[in-house]
């Protein structure tokens, strides 16, 4: 009786932390939250989503592309994005190198922490129970 007690109890709290440590994307869009194609096409494009890197869940059947929209669509996007990217003018080598020098050392870290605190303490947990279940049994036994 007691084992499935404890077993109870370590199943609800393992289902409680997992439930606690969602990963959910703050700010989440959908679809709708677009006014057009080319809405979803310059958030997907500026954010370097693809099929495999899809936080928000806007390509639902994986083809790489978000919201529905079409191949040709996305590619004269992309094209268009380019274009106007090669015609704001060529930096040289030397002024490139010289803008990467000059990025600020110490700048703030990306929001990407999670709840970890909350999961070591329940991983501790878990350890202790086993340990003292551990050293429980092996008084018997002895």
């Amino acid at each position: 009786m007691k084992k499935k007690l404890v077993g109870v109890v370590f199943g609800s709290c393992l289902v409680l932390g997992s439930a606690l440590n969602v990963g959910a994307v703050e700010n989440d869009k959908d679809c709708g939250d677009f006014a057009s194609h080319d809405d979803v096409m310059a958030f997907w494009y500026e954010n370097g989503y693809n099929a495999g890197n899809d936080p928000h869940d806007l390509d639902r059947d994986n083809d790489g592309l978000a919201c529905e929209v079409s191949q040709s669509e996305y590619d004269n996007y992309v094209a268009s994005q380019e274009a106007d990217d090669s015609s704001e003018g060529t930096a040289t080598e030397e002024e490139a190198a010289t803008e990467e020098d000059e990025t600020e050392e110490g700048a703030a870290l990306p929001d990407t922490a999670s709840n970890g605190p909350l999961m070591m303490l329940f991983g501790a947990g878990f350890a202790g129970a086993g340990s003292l279940l551990l050293f429980r049994r092996k008084n018997q036994n002895a």
